[in-house]
């Protein structure tokens, strides 16, 4: 009796994987003439340096995809990618955004670092990442979503809406405006007014040259050397730990 071998071999198509790709891009935009720099981005993170004697908006895009093959990144960019910086008016307008694709399960984001002159006026709406500032003296406007938020050596008034996340403003000769929905916040070394309105999350004030209101929700609460007044409109719940105060406290619950 003989007995027969039979191999079989069966090919299987080649399937190319999904890398994380990445490019960088520069945009570049004369400041002369502009009024006030507006920032539109979604997810990534967010650096903005004021430069002393510069005239241009210089930005930087790291731009970072998941999800995709590599033949497929520069036409995904092309269809999916919002990147611009251009005059409109008397303002600098720079957008950074990557539409989301519902069919495929794709992760992007564009990371962004902006030099602008020192002096020009900043106004931030972003999606959500970490944002740091630094060195402006034109004052800045920020609404964001969510990701941390650190900001630090600022002259001028400051105004922050934020939904979630971390918040942390160190050294600004100005007044500070924080509306704010959950996430620790530490504020000091301010040489102006200070206003906050929190819905959660624990609170640390430190070194006001100024006055200091406060609203909030929930979450504790310490306040250290204020040289005027503190007024406290709703503690919520939580320790309230104040001391160093030179005018009046006022608490109204």
């Amino acid at each position: 009796m003989r007995i027969y071998t039979v191999f079989i071999m069966i090919f299987l198509p080649v399937i190319a994987l999904a890398a994380n790709l990445d490019e960088t891009r520069h945009l570049e935009l004369s400041a002369a003439g502009i009024q006030t720099l507006k920032i539109q981005c979604g997810s990534g993170f967010l650096t903005i340096i004021g430069v002393k004697g510069s005239d241009r908006i210089r930005a930087t895009a790291q731009i970072e995809v998941k999800g995709i093959q590599e033949n497929e990144f520069q036409a995904y960019l092309e269809k999916q990618m919002v990147l611009s910086l251009e005059k409109q008016g008397r303002d600098a307008v720079l957008k950074a955004d990557i539409n989301k694709s519902y069919l495929r399960k794709i992760e992007a984001r564009i990371n962004l670092t902006v030099k602008v002159p020192k002096m020009h006026p900043v106004a931030i709406d972003d999606g959500s990442g970490a944002i740091m500032v630094t060195s402006l003296a034109g004052g800045l406007q920020l609404e964001d979503d969510s990701g941390s938020i650190d900001i630090i050596n600022m002259d001028g008034k400051i105004k922050i809406a934020d939904g979630s996340g971390r918040i942390d403003i160190e050294d600004v000769r100005g007044d500070v405006e924080v509306q704010d929905g959950s996430g620790h916040i530490k504020i000091s070394l301010i040489k102006g007014n200070l206003s906050i309105t929190d819905g959660s999350g624990s609170i640390t004030v430190q070194d006001i040259d100024g006055n200091v209101t406060l609203t909030d929700g929930s979450g504790s609460i310490e306040i250290q050397d204020v040289t005027q007044n503190v007024y406290i409109n709703a503690a919520g719940s939580g320790l309230v730990d104040i001391d160093g105060v030179k005018g009046k406290v006022t608490t109204r619950d």
